[in-house]
């Protein structure tokens, strides 16, 4: 299973002042509100938390559709490279967080070393940001066709039971995807897919890490629904 989720820090929704006063009580266990700053650089941390909060909610629900969000069930413990897990009750999911600029992108997998998983992040452009989630879906057809070398006209997505699905020449592939946008940026994260040219994923795919190529996967950056706000789709994992 794999989830992402990515946050623009730069949205106004995302603003210290746009928060409800109870939102971290909400939101964070104990343990994670106390290791938020009390002062405006508590912007980053908050949303570094979030993020990969949601990341996991998303993998859960690809698992059990029972899966109801609790952020307070979520326990994230990451270290100073913005590695580690997120904890729900026995279940536990290997998590890495990047930032880049105003953006952060949370990636959750079942396997810590990430190996096969292919992620990116980017920016929208000004016409994208017109119909965000078609841009997310752009984006992310583009960059597995690129990283497969596949045709993008064979590749389209669609949605099984509220979760996102890739489909080639008409066929469901069984390749895990999650799909996010925030703000101005979008997200995705696939574990590749053993379909066409299957022999070449292990060449495009970089181990223990997110496999960002220099052509469609270099801008790190990334975004989805916040809690508690008009916008959540907690049951359309988009």
């Amino acid at each position: 299973m794999i989830g992402n989720d990515v946050v623009d820090l730069s949205d106004p929704e995302s603003s210290r002042d746009a928060r409800h006063p109870r939102f971290d009580h909400r939101v964070f266990t104990p343990e994670e509100v106390r290791s938020l700053p009390t002062d405006h650089s508590d912007l980053q941390k908050r949303w570094i938390l979030w993020s990969a909060k949601e990341a996991a909610y998303k993998a859960a629900r690809r698992e059990s559709a029972e899966v109801v969000f609790s952020p307070t069930r979520f326990v994230v413990e990451l270290d100073r490279s913005l590695c580690g897990t997120v904890r729900y009750g026995i279940r536990r999911w290997p998590a890495r967080v990047q930032i880049d600029g105003d953006c952060v992108h949370a990636v959750v997998s079942e396997d810590a070393s990430f190996a096969g998983i292919l992620s990116g992040a980017r920016r929208l452009t000004s016409t994208e940001l017109c119909d965000p989630s078609e841009a997310v879906r752009r984006f992310t057809l583009s960059s597995i066709a690129t990283e497969l070398d596949l045709a993008i006209a064979d590749l389209r997505i669609e949605k099984i039971d509220r979760i996102p699905q890739l489909i080639l020449a008409g066929r469901a592939v069984p390749a895990a995807l999650s799909l996010s946008h925030h703000g101005s940026y979008a997200g995705f994260a696939c574990r590749a897919p053993r379909i066409g040219k299957a022999d070449r994923i292990s060449q495009c795919v970089t181990a223990g890490g997110f496999a960002h190529s220099s052509r469609g996967l270099s801008h790190a950056a990334s975004s989805t629904s916040i809690a508690y706000r008009p916008q959540v789709e907690q049951g359309d994992l988009r």
